[in-house]
């Protein structure tokens, strides 16, 4: 599970919309989420000062109205505001499957908060006043680790349709690979030939793109984590 940052910004700054792309699809951004305005202006100076693009919001509220599970890059957020505090945020955002890497950022950092915090899949969590170069680091690294996961959703996402796309004769086949059964069983419990087998089992890594069976099974279980079946 991954962490949050999240940091906010003055009321000037809150209009600042989520960009998309051509595709319709949110950027990567910082989002900040912070109700003190001396907080956010040193946040926002902080991620300006790498050239971070960013959002700012000044409650866990305002930032929950435009909030989906396609959002992409990194949450600094305080811990207490008035509301919903940052806790209870991060508790809402893995309800709704928004998977942003999270930082903490608080004057008071009691040691329970922190645990719960941290427990609850933070990145890190920093004390007021923040240090600027570590907690940019953490900023920086949260972005990275989001867009790898991105990457990966969209990779296995395509495999996904892939499979969904194989005959129904093709998924057979998959699934006695995908249970470790020897080409010729295959072929005798679907009433085929073993070359016929082969041939469905050529195709189906061409369609997967895997350059070998144990490719193919593992293209499968990074796709579809948990399946006992290939093909559910």
């Amino acid at each position: 599970m991954y962490g949050i940052c999240i940091i906010f910004l003055e009321s000037s700054t809150l209009s600042t919309p989520m960009t998309t792309n051509e595709s319709g699809q949110v950027l990567p951004r910082v989002y900040l989420i912070d109700d003190d305005p001396v907080a956010t202006f040193l946040l926002v100076d902080l991620v300006e000062s790498v050239d971070l693009p960013y959002v700012v919001f000044e409650s866990a509220v305002k930032f929950l109205e435009q909030a989906t599970a396609d959002l992409q890059g990194c949450i600094v957020s305080d811990l207490r505001m008035p509301g919903m505090s940052g806790l209870e945020l991060q508790d809402e955002l893995h309800n709704r499957g928004v998977n942003l890497p999270i930082i903490f950022i608080s004057a008071y950092a009691e040691v329970h908060l922190v645990v719960r915090a941290m427990r609850g899949g933070a990145l890190d969590f920093f004390q007021k006043p923040f240090p600027s170069q570590p907690l940019i680091e953490r900023i920086q690294q949260g972005l990275r680790i989001d867009k790898e996961r991105a990457e990966l959703q969209s990779r296995n996402r395509d495999i996904g349709e892939r499979i969904a796309q194989l005959t129904p004769r093709e998924k057979e086949v998959l699934q006695g690979i995908f249970e470790g059964k020897l080409t010729k069983v295959i072929a005798d419990e679907l009433g085929i030939g073993v070359r016929t087998a082969e041939t469905y089992r050529q195709l189906i890594m061409q369609k997967l793109q895997a350059g070998s069976i144990a490719e193919l099974v593992r293209i499968v279980v990074e796709a579809m984590p948990g399946q006992r079946s290939a093909v559910q």
